[in-house]
């Protein structure tokens, strides 16, 4: 269950970070996030140029949003796989 908490969290923070870079591309202005080299604030939609954002940033969390969702499924499709083998084990009769 932990695990499946953490995708969550995660898709719902690709889902918050999305939300704000469309609102962001659709303002079309360029704000200069927190003046340093590695610009992180970039990536939470709410600084940066517009057209990065359209065609790098948008997409490439929409692919890892993609993944994580892709990754729940595993792990419920796992766990449905170990209930049914539960099911056709035989019970030891003693």
């Amino acid at each position: 269950m932990k695990k499946t908490r953490k995708i969550k969290q995660r898709i719902s923070t690709f889902d918050q970070h999305l939300a704000a870079a469309e609102k962001y591309v659709a303002k079309n202005v360029n704000v200069r996030g927190f003046p340093s080299w590695l610009k992180l604030s970039d990536w939470k939609g709410k600084s940066g140029h517009p057209l990065w954002m359209k065609n790098h940033m948008i997409p490439s969390t929409q692919k890892a949003r993609a993944e994580q969702e892709r990754a729940l499924d595993r792990i419920n499709a796992k766990g449905k796989e170990k209930q049914i083998k539960q099911r056709r084990r035989p019970k030891n009769e003693m």
